[in-house]
C-alpha cells in the first residue's frame, strides 16, 4: 500500500528542508521577493481571514492569532501567498459543498492543513511553548535535535528539540 501522506500536489510550494536552503533567522526580516515577512503577513493575513469568513463563522482571538502565526511561519519557509489563499478557499468550498470539517472551526482546520502541507516539523518563525515560556523559533539545527527560541521576555535559549512544542500540541522533534 502506498503512503499518501507524503505525496504533495504539484501546485504546493515545497518548504526549504536542507540547512543551506533555509533563510538565516537573523536575515529573514530583510525580505522575500521584495517584501519583508511582516509586509507579506500584513497583506496575506486579512485576505486569508476574509476567505475563511466566507463560511459565515466567527473566530476567536486565539484562532485568529494561531492563523496569523502559522501564516507567518509559512511565509518565512517561503510558501507562496497564492498557496495560502488557495488552501483557505479549498477549505471553505469543502465546507460549503460537502459539510467537511463540521466538527471544528475552519480556522483550526486551516492551521492543520498548513502544518500538514508545509510545516510538518517545527520551523523558523513558529510560535512555540518551552519549559521556560513561549517564544518564536529562530533557528533549528540541521539534524533537528536542537532549536534556538527567542522567548517573549527577549532572552534567546538553545534547547533540545523535544522540549519545544507548538501551542496545544505535545512536545515533538523539530526539523
Amino acid at each position: 500500500m502506498t503512503d499518501t501522506k507524503n505525496i504533495r500536489q504539484d501546485w504546493l510550494s515545497v518548504p526549504r528542508r536542507r540547512e543551506e536552503e533555509r533563510l538565516d533567522p537573523h536575515v529573514y526580516k530583510r525580505g522575500i521577493n521584495g517584501l519583508t515577512v511582516e509586509e507579506a503577513l500584513r497583506r496575506a493575513f486579512p485576505r486569508v481571514m476574509d476567505i475563511l469568513k466566507r463560511s459565515e463563522e466567527e473566530y476567536s482571538e486565539f484562532e485568529r492569532q494561531l492563523v496569523r502565526q502559522t501564516v507567518r511561519a509559512c511565509l518565512i519557509s517561503q510558501v507562496s501567498r497564492a498557496n495560502l489563499y488557495r488552501i483557505a478557499g479549498i477549505l471553505v468550498a469543502d465546507r460549503r459543498d460537502e459539510g467537511a470539517h463540521i466538527d471544528t472551526s475552519l480556522a483550526l482546520a486551516y492551521v492543520a492543513a498548513l502544518r500538514e502541507a508545509f510545516l510538518t516539523e517545527l520551523s523558523v518563525g513558529e510560535r512555540v511553548q518551552t519549559p521556560l515560556g513561549s517564544g518564536e523559533v529562530r533557528y533549528v539545527s540541521g539534524d533537528g535535535t536542537n532549536a534556538a527560541v527567542k522567548l517573549d521576555n527577549e532572552y534567546e535559549v538553545w534547547l533540545p528539540a523535544e522540549r519545544v512544542s507548538r501551542p496545544g500540541s505535545p512536545m515533538r522533534r523539530a526539523s
